[in-house]
């Protein structure tokens, strides 16, 4: 009935379709604080499957194409996970992770520094191990709230608010 380019064509329709439909792993919420462009992701816990992180890919992947336009100068990323399920495939964490190298130039160039926001003890304690043995380009700073967030992203002076 159909031949291979039509049935070729639906199937990427109906990808299309079920992707749009697909829930991202994150909210996103963009705003301008002291003229910087702060990217704010919260992840919404649900449970790390692969499209979901192909959706998520995605959508990082506009946010990080936004960075090569010309007006924008300073840029801030907030990441708020409260909660996280670690994925049985672990590839999907290295493709999310992959995503931001392809795009290391510009985030070189234009990136402030991130945030990472967790009332997690847990999380927090994996984050200063991290902290022990990765040493970020640009600075990485660990909030325990919005409230403490939202005072380093006011903030002139960041630097005191890195735990």
């Amino acid at each position: 009935m159909f031949g291979y380019k039509e049935n070729y064509s639906i199937n990427l329709i109906l990808q299309e379709v079920l992707i749009m439909e697909i829930e991202n792993l994150f909210a996103l919420e963009t705003k301008i604080i002291n003229n910087r462009v702060v990217f704010k992701f919260t992840f919404t816990e649900s449970e790390i499957t692969e499209l979901r992180m192909v959706k998520t890919i995605e959508m990082l992947k506009k946010v990080l194409d936004s960075f090569h336009r010309d007006e924008i100068k300073h840029i801030c990323f907030v990441f708020v996970i409260n909660s996280i399920r670690m994925p049985s495939n672990m590839k999907l964490i290295k493709d999310f992770a992959s995503t931001f190298h392809s795009y290391s130039e510009v985030i070189n160039e234009k990136l402030d520094f991130t945030i990472i926001q967790s009332s997690n003890n847990i999380f927090k304690m994996f984050f200063s191990l991290f902290r022990m043995y990765y040493d970020p380009i640009k600075p990485l700073y660990m909030s325990k709230d919005d409230a403490t967030t939202e005072k380093c992203l006011d903030s002139k002076i960041f630097y005191k608010f890195h735990i």
